[in-house]
C-alpha cells in the first residue's frame, strides 16, 4: 500500500502546500482539503486492478473533471507523464472535434445532478503527435467511501478494432460491386437491377410516385456475330453500354439485361417522360455509326425498345418489368428500330412518330 488516508475538515497547513505539488497535494486541493495522503485508487479498494488494467482510466472530480489519478494505461494512451497528466481537465489532455467534445461535456455535465449516472460512446481522439485514435469511452460513479464520489472513466483503445471493421466493409463493397457489375460494359448486372427496382418500386407505393423501364435489344446481333466475329459484337456491346451511361439522367440506372438486351430503370419519370428517354436513346444508337454496320439487315445497327411504367403496366416490379419486354416484343414484331410503349398504339420507327395498334 502507498500509504494511509487522513480525513480532515479543517484548513491545510500552509507548510504543506509550499513548494512543488505532487499527487496528495493535488487530491488534497481538488477534494477541497477533505483528502490528504494516500490515493484514491486505494481508497476504491481496487488498487491491484486499477494500475493492472490494459485500458486506460481516469478518475476525475465530479465538479471540475480535473483528473484526480490515472492508471499506467491511461499515461501510456496519452504518451503523458503521470505530472503531465494529473491536476488538469479532460479536455486538456485529450483533443476531441468539438462536436465529439460537446457531446462529451454534455454527458459529463450529467454527473453534477445524478448520482448513478452511467454513460458510454465511441470518440476519436488525436495524440500530441497527431495521430488518431477512436475510443470506446465509459464513464461511471465510483463512491469511495463515504467521503467523496469520482467519476470513472474507461478510455478502451478501438482503434485496430475499427481498422479492420472499415476494411471489412470496404472490401465487401467491392465484391458486392463485382458481383453486381457486368465485366464487358461495367454497367450494373441484372442482379442488382432487380435489387434497385425492389427499392424504387416500394418508395414508389408508399409515396404514390412513378417510374418507368426501358427495355432495350440490340437489332439482328447475332447476325452480326456470325458475319463480324464476337470480338466486333462486344465492341457494339460496349459502345451501346456507353451510350446509356452517358445519356442517364440523374434518376436513371443503365443496365445489361444479358446477351444483347439492356435495361434502363428509370425513377421518378411518368409514361410519356420514360417515353422520351427511350425514343433518345433509340436515335442516339441508330446514329452512331458502327464499324460493319452498314452490313446490317437495316443497313446501320440499331435497336429494338419497349416501355412500361408504373403504375400503368404493373401493380408489381415483376409485372412492370414483364410488360416493358412485351413491349419490346410488339417493337421487333413492328419492323424493328422503334420504341413502343406498352398496351398503347404509341410508337416511334426510325426517328418519326408513328400508329402501331398492338394488343395488351
Amino acid at each position: 500500500m502507498r500509504g494511509v488516508l487522513h480525513f480532515f475538515d479543517g484548513p491545510a497547513d500552509k507548510s504543506f502546500m509550499s513548494g512543488k505539488k505532487d499527487k496528495q497535494d493535488l487530491l488534497h486541493e481538488i477534494s477541497g482539503g477533505r483528502l490528504v495522503g494516500g490515493a484514491l485508487s486505494q481508497l476504491a479498494n481496487y488498487s491491484e486492478l486499477f494500475s493492472r488494467m490494459s485500458e486506460g482510466v481516469f478518475l476525475l472530480d465530479r465538479n471540475s473533471y480535473r483528473i484526480m489519478e490515472c492508471n499506467p494505461a491511461a499515461c501510456e494512451l496519452l504518451g503523458l507523464s503521470e505530472d503531465q497528466v494529473l491536476g488538469k481537465e479532460l479536455s486538456e489532455v485529450m483533443k476531441f472535434n468539438p462536436e465529439e467534445s460537446g457531446a462529451l461535456d454534455t454527458s459529463l455535465g450529467q454527473f453534477k445532478t445524478q448520482s448513478k449516472y452511467r454513460f458510454q460512446q465511441e470518440l476519436e481522439w488525436q495524440n500530441q503527435s497527431g495521430n488518431r485514435f477512436h475510443f470506446e469511452v465509459t464513464a461511471t460513479s465510483l463512491q469511495i467511501l463515504d467521503y467523496i464520489e469520482v467519476i470513472q472513466f474507461i478510455a478502451k483503445d478501438v482503434t485496430e478494432v475499427k481498422r479492420v471493421q472499415r476494411e471489412l466493409r470496404e472490401m465487401n463493397e467491392v465484391l458486392h460491386k463485382l458481383s453486381t457489375t457486368d465485366a464487358m460494359t461495367g454497367l450494373r448486372n441484372f442482379r442488382y437491377f432487380k435489387e434497385a427496382i425492389a427499392a424504387v418500386h416500394s418508395e414508389a407505393e408508399k409515396f404514390n410516385q412513378h417510374y418507368g423501364v426501358i427495355f432495350i435489344d440490340v437489332d439482328h446481333f447475332k447476325k452480326f456475330n456470325d458475319r463480324n466475329g464476337h470480338p466486333a459484337g462486344d465492341e457494339v456491346l460496349k459502345t451501346v453500354a456507353r451510350i446509356l451511361r452517358d445519356m442517364a439522367r440523374s434518376q436513371d440506372l443503365a443496365c445489361r439485361y444479358g446477351g444483347e438486351e439492356f435495361v434502363v430503370l428509370c425513377r421518378s419519370s411518368n409514361e410519356n417522360e420514360t417515353y422520351a428517354q427511350a425514343e433518345l436513346i433509340r436515335e442516339k444508337i441508330s446514329s452512331t455509326v458502327f464499324p460493319f454496320g452498314e452490313f446490317q439487315p437495316l443497313g446501320k445497327v440499331s435497336a429494338s425498345i419497349g416501355v412500361a411504367s408504373f403504375p400503368e403496366n404493373g401493380t408489381t416490379f415483376e409485372k412492370v418489368l414483364e410488360s416493358s419486354d412485351q413491349a419490346l416484343y410488339q417493337s421487333k414484331e413492328g419492323g424493328r428500330n422503334q420504341v413502343t410503349i406498352y398496351g398503347n398504339t404509341k410508337s416511334s420507327s426510325n426517328g418519326a412518330s408513328g400508329i402501331t395498334k398492338k394488343s395488351a
